[in-house]
C-alpha cells in the first residue's frame, strides 16, 4: 500500500492523463498472463500469431513476478497527449544509474538473462523490444483503447460535476481511500511505502491492465495513482446501427449516434469512429440541431449526449459489448 500525504490543493489541482508508453508496458501483463486480465481476450487473441514477431524474451523480462514493472517505463502523463515515439526516445536517454536501479528493484534477488549485463546495452535492447512490440502489437488496436481510457477520463469529470471531487475519487477503484490529509492506494504485489506529494502534481491514470490501484515503485518518484478503467471490456468495434436508424438519418449519421452511449466529447467521437474530428463536429453539429443530441461545456470540451427522441429512434439497439 502507498500512503500519500496532500492537502486540499492537492485534490483541486490534480489532473487526470494518459501515458502511450506506460499503457504500453503494463499491457505486457496480460501478455504474460492473460486469463488475470479476461475484458482484454479480444486483443489478447488478435496479438497471439504476431508474437512471434517481437523479442518476447525481453518483454516478458520487464514483468516482475508480482506484475510490477520498471519504473523508467511507466512515466507520469505530464501533457493531455503524449506520443509513443517521444516518451520511447525519453527512455533511450534514461542514465544507467537509474536502469540499473529500477531493474534491481524489480529483481532484487537477480534479474532474468536478458536484462543482465551493462545498464546502455540492456536500455537499448529494452527500447528496440518496445518499439517492435508497440508497432505490431498495440499501434493497430491503440485507437479503441486511447479511445476508452479518455472516455474514462470524460466520464469522470461529468460524476465530479454531479456528485463532488472527492466522491468521484473515491469511485475510481474499491483499492482507494481519499482521506483528510492523505490518499491510502492499496494493491495486494505492490510496494509499500509513505510518501509526500503535497505540492508535486498528483496525477491520476486509467488503464485497462490493472484490477486494484497501481503507483510508482518507490517513493521518490512523481505521484501517480493507476486505476481500473471503465469499460475495459468494450474494446470491440462500435455496434452497428439499427436498420431504421440507418435509413432515417443516413448510415454514416446513425453509427455515429450509437457510438453515444455515454458523454463524450467530439475528439472521442472521432477516435472510436475511425473518422476525422473536423467530420465529427460537423455530424454532431446536425444531430444537435434536429434534436437527437444535446452537449454540455465541460471546460474547454463540449460533451455531447443522446436525447429521448434519439433513444427512440434507437429502440431496437441492445447495450454496447
Amino acid at each position: 500500500m502507498v500512503s500519500y500525504r496532500i492537502t486540499e490543493r492537492d485534490l483541486t489541482t490534480a489532473t487526470f492523463g494518459v501515458s502511450v508508453l506506460s499503457e504500453t508496458t503494463l499491457s505486457l501483463r496480460a501478455v504474460w498472463r492473460p486469463k488475470v486480465y479476461p475484458h482484454m481476450a479480444p486483443w489478447r487473441r488478435a496479438v497471439e500469431p504476431r508474437l512471434a514477431q517481437v523479442d518476447l524474451e525481453m518483454l516478458l523480462a520487464l514483468v516482475a513476478p508480482d506484475y510490477s514493472t520498471p519504473e523508467f517505463l511507466n512515466p507520469r502523463p505530464v501533457a493531455a497527449t503524449t506520443e509513443f515515439a517521444d516518451e520511447l526516445a525519453t527512455v533511450a536517454r534514461t542514465s544507467s544509474r537509474i536502469v540499473d536501479r529500477d531493474l534491481d528493484d524489480l529483481y532484487p534477488s537477480g534479474r532474468p538473462a536478458a536484462l543482465t549485463g551493462p545498464a546502455a546495452r540492456v536500455l537499448e535492447r529494452v527500447v528496440a523490444a518496445l518499439d517492435g512490440y508497440w508497432h505490431t502489437c498495440v499501434r493497430p488496436w491503440w485507437s479503441p483503447m486511447n479511445a476508452n481510457l479518455w472516455g474514462d477520463i470524460t466520464m469522470r469529470a461529468v460524476t465530479s460535476s454531479r456528485i463532488g471531487l472527492r466522491p468521484m475519487l473515491e469511485e475510481l477503484s474499491p483499492a482507494l481511500t481519499i482521506g483528510e490529509h492523505e490518499i491510502h492506494a492499496w494493491n495486494p504485489s505492490g510496494p509499500h511505502f509513505d510518501a509526500d506529494a503535497r505540492d508535486r502534481g498528483l496525477v491520476f491514470v486509467p488503464t485497462h491492465f490493472t484490477p486494484h490501484a497501481s503507483y510508482p515503485f518507490n517513493a521518490d518518484a512523481p505521484p501517480y495513482i493507476l486505476y481500473p478503467a471503465l469499460g475495459r471490456g468494450r474494446l470491440h468495434q462500435p455496434p452497428s446501427a439499427p436498420e431504421r436508424a440507418a435509413k432515417l438519418l443516413g448510415a454514416t449519421r446513425a453509427r455515429l449516434l450509437t457510438t453515444l452511449g455515454e458523454p463524450m466529447s467530439s475528439t472521442t467521437v472521432a477516435s472510436r469512429r475511425g473518422i476525422s474530428v473536423s467530420a465529427a463536429n460537423q455530424q454532431l453539429r446536425w444531430l444537435r440541431d434536429v434534436g437527437l443530441v444535446t452537449s454540455i461545456r465541460d471546460g474547454r470540451s463540449l460533451l455531447y449526449f443522446r436525447t429521448s427522441a434519439a433513444e427512440a429512434i434507437l429502440g431496437d439497439l441492445g447495450p454496447p459489448t
